[in-house]
């Protein structure tokens, strides 16, 4: 299992979110391997989501879908790219 925290800086949380319910949610269920998905409201402004997959190219995928995604359906609301950790899920 392969996971992925995308870490952003929003100008609009709450138009980002709906975004991403109403959405990009969506979207992420259909990569291939896909486990599940969450978001985390850090107040101020940041934003982060956990993604899960089966394969460590489902995970790659996962961020070129989100990185289109935010260029497409969320322009201007997250201040430049997200902060990305990614790897290998060691604890379960």
């Amino acid at each position: 299992m392969y996971g992925t925290i995308r870490r952003y800086k929003l100008s609009k949380p709450k138009e980002f979110i709906d975004k991403v319910n109403s959405s990009f949610i969506n979207v992420i269920r259909r990569v291939p391997g896909f486990i599940s998905y969450i978001g985390i409201d850090e107040g101020d402004g940041w934003w982060a989501s956990l993604s899960l997959f089966e394969t460590r190219d489902g995970m790659a995928q996962a961020n070129r879908v989100a990185a289109e995604w935010v260029k497409a359906e969320a322009p201007g609301l997250a201040s430049g790219p997200p902060e990305i950790t990614e790897g290998p899920v060691v604890v379960k």
